[in-house]
């Protein structure tokens, strides 16, 4: 099956040009944000055949789509191609040539941009993501798909229907890449990302692919930082009711959820005058 699994995958990235470079930067701002690999603070993470299979589905999505579903390549199989494994119909051509061109013709930016969208506003919780099909089903019954264990993301194998390629991902991770795909999306919509800057800064992909970007403020200590424009409760910073408004804002986030709150440099150490955190404004607390 993990043969198969790896022809499979390998047939989709033959099948379209924009496939092959669209698993590149997923993969990367997966690993970026945290989501991929192997193990961090937020759990078990996605792994790079999970991802892949949700570029599939999504590609499988599109009006018209970019891949075929499994259960459309299995028709267009030939005597060659048919083959099972344990019981499992690995039915699908070998050869990219044999599938039909795509009608679609966005650009891979495009689809980017609407992988983040799509997975944004998805209840994954109560939803069976399905390449068989070639899209997202309401999730069945327990017990009905032949001992598939659903879990807050049901992502079934595209030839070994009863296992659940994501079945280690915890609700806090699934949380995270929703909230993280949100943030993507957002992203996508703005300037800097469909404007190239004229200050050399970086835009487009590469300023969505960077480590800290506008979506997520994870740090290399695999902290979540959320810079707050506020001085810190009795710095020299800011008027009285500043102070207190980041007294109230300390409190809530120490005591009520329970986070670390700690300046973050000091007026004047750090930006331009006249950039957020430069000369004349005051620090953000991290």
């Amino acid at each position: 099956l993990a043969l198969f699994n790896t022809r499979f995958l390998r047939l989709c990235a033959s099948a379209d040009p924009r496939v092959r470079p669209l698993g590149y930067a997923l993969r990367l701002w997966a690993g970026r944000q945290r989501l991929a690999g192997n193990r961090a603070g937020g759990g078990p993470l996605l792994t790079n055949y999970a991802l892949s299979l949700l570029l599939v589905l999504f590609l499988q999505s599109r009006s018209p789509p970019v891949l075929p579903s499994v259960r459309r390549l299995r028709q267009l199989a030939g005597p060659q191609d048919r083959a099972q494994v344990g019981g499992w119909d690995c039915s699908f051509p070998r050869d990219a040539a044999a599938l039909e061109p795509s009608g679609n013709r966005q650009s891979a930016a495009s689809l980017l941009a609407e992988f983040f969208s799509y997975f944004s506003t998805l209840d994954l919780g109560g939803l069976l993501l399905s390449p068989l099909e070639g899209r997202a089903l309401p999730r069945p019954p327990p017990g009905t798909l032949g001992g598939l264990r659903p879990g807050p993301l049901t992502l079934q194998d595209p030839f070994e229907l009863c296992h659940n390629v994501a079945a280690n991902v915890t609700a806090r991770t699934v949380s995270r890449f929703v909230r993280c795909c949100r943030d993507a999306a957002r992203f996508c919509r703005g300037p800097e990302f469909l404007q190239k800057s004229r200050r050399g800064r970086p835009w487009g992909l590469m300023r969505l692919l960077q480590p800290q970007n506008s979506g997520n403020f994870g740090n290399s200590q695999g902290k979540f930082l959320i810079p707050l424009p506020l001085p810190p409760p009795g710095g020299s910073g800011g008027v009285p009711q500043q102070r207190e408004v980041c007294a109230a804002v300390g409190f809530v986030l120490r005591e009520v959820l329970g986070c670390g709150c700690e300046p973050e440099g000091a007026p004047g150490e750090f930006g331009e005058p006249g950039t957020p955190g430069g000369a004349g404004e005051p620090p953000p607390g991290a």
